[in-house]
């Protein structure tokens, strides 16, 4: 038996967030959100760390929940 290496490179990373396969921000790692900005544009977005996978050329305006710790 052999052991089957579980190393993605960046397209197939990018392939599966964009699928809905992963929900895993590529940058640090949290859960990102689906959000819709103008025009029905399709985002992603991670609310930890800002990152944004948008559709097209053009950086929708969209507004992240603030991220809130526990004290």
């Amino acid at each position: 038996m052999t052991v089957a290496p579980l190393n993605r490179t960046l397209d197939q990373e990018l392939a599966a967030l964009v699928r809905g396969v992963s929900l895993e921000c590529l940058v640090c790692g949290e859960f990102v959100l689906q959000v819709r900005g103008a025009l029905e544009t399709f985002s992603l977005a991670c609310p930890e760390c800002r990152a944004i996978l948008a559709e097209g050329r053009d950086l929708p305006e969209v507004e992240l929940p603030s991220v809130v710790q526990a004290g």
